[in-house]
């Protein structure tokens, strides 16, 4: 299947270890773990097939509005540690969601469930896709959303401009000029047709983007 890059959010800790030692028994898969500021810093140098990210982890990055949207960013997306007494609703917003691993799974079920997403399929609970799919045949059609038109640059100064960054700090961590970051802005703001950050992103956030 050639290398496939797999993204592991978390901290550097034992939990984390055992968890990259256990998906690195899957062939050709490279594993980078960091921090989510820092995959955000580094988002227009990696290579990312699949970002695998604890469930507690998640909600605890949601509560500090530091949790990356992997939408925007185009990191499709897999979820373990899901508490299994219900459906998480929150968690079928990601459009690029490829796979949920419930609390109660197995240990071998980790590299299970990442080989099966690399290898093209989805890895879902049958309450969550039952969920998936009724939501989606009482949905209206959904319209097109504007930052879909960004570039992949763009996408990502408009999530460091969600992060407070300033434009030359963007263009410190982009290694670019500030007068090229400034460029990109104005050309995102006139594809979202907004005059400012707060408006850019509430227009993204609205249309399913920033999460954050």
């Amino acid at each position: 299947m050639g290398t496939k890059y797999l993204l592991l959010l978390a901290e550097n800790n034992l939990q984390t270890s055992l968890i990259a030692k256990q998906l690195s028994s899957i062939s050709e898969v490279k594993i980078t773990i960091c921090l989510p500021q820092e995959a955000v810093f580094r988002s227009h140098s990696m290579n990312v097939d699949l970002v695998f990210i604890d469930y507690d982890y998640m909600l605890q990055l949601e509560s500090t509005n530091c949790l990356p949207d992997f939408d925007l960013f185009g990191w499709p997306l897999m979820i373990h540690n899901v508490p299994s007494d219900q459906v998480d609703n929150q968690l079928l917003r990601w459009k690029l969601l490829k796979g949920i691993l419930l609390r109660d799974a197995s240990v071998a079920h980790i590299s299970e469930s990442v080989g099966y997403i690399f290898k093209g399929g989805l890895w879902l609970p049958r309450s969550y896709l039952e969920t998936l799919i009724n939501n989606y045949r009482h949905s209206n059609v959904a319209m097109e959303c504007h930052h879909d038109d960004l570039t992949s640059r763009e996408r990502q100064i408009l999530e460091l401009l969600a992060y407070g960054i300033s434009n030359q700090q963007i263009a410190s961590q982009l290694f670019l000029s500030e007068s090229t970051v400034k460029s990109h802005i104005y050309k995102l703001y006139k594809k979202l047709d907004v005059h400012s950050r707060h408006d850019a992103i509430k227009m993204a956030r609205m249309n399913g983007g920033l999460t954050t």
